[in-house]
């Protein structure tokens, strides 16, 4: 499950970063942080067949990251000004992000404890 989760995350986080930057010349600078996370939650479904769900834990650490910087930077836009009209929309959509993250992170780290042998 955490596999297909991770593979639908990145899937969104590309076509967002395509959506909102594509065809233009700012694309790889803009959007270069969310495709490198999107490749590591890529990466983590990949190899957690054979590794297990530890490379789980280094995707969804980068996804929660990554949402949180871009929560804390559009709450500020928020309270300090220049609001964004579309801005509590972003801290909505922004906390559910970080909040799927961290539930990742704790079935992942559950994952790991299992295949450890640790219970």
């Amino acid at each position: 499950m955490l596999n297909i989760l991770a593979c639908c995350v990145a899937a969104l986080l590309i076509a967002g970063e395509v959506a909102r930057f594509g065809g233009s010349v700012r694309f790889v600078p803009m959007a270069l942080d969310e495709l490198a996370v999107a490749a590591l939650l890529l990466w983590a479904a990949w190899r957690s067949r054979r590794d297990g769900a530890v490379w789980h834990l280094v995707g969804w650490g980068a996804f929660c990251g990554l949402s949180l910087v871009q929560l804390v930077e559009t709450a500020d836009h928020q309270m300090h000004g220049p609001a964004k009209a579309a801005g509590p929309a972003y801290l909505v959509i922004l906390s559910a992000m970080f909040g799927l993250g961290a539930g990742a992170i704790g079935r992942a780290l559950r994952l790991c404890r299992v295949h450890s042998g640790q219970q």
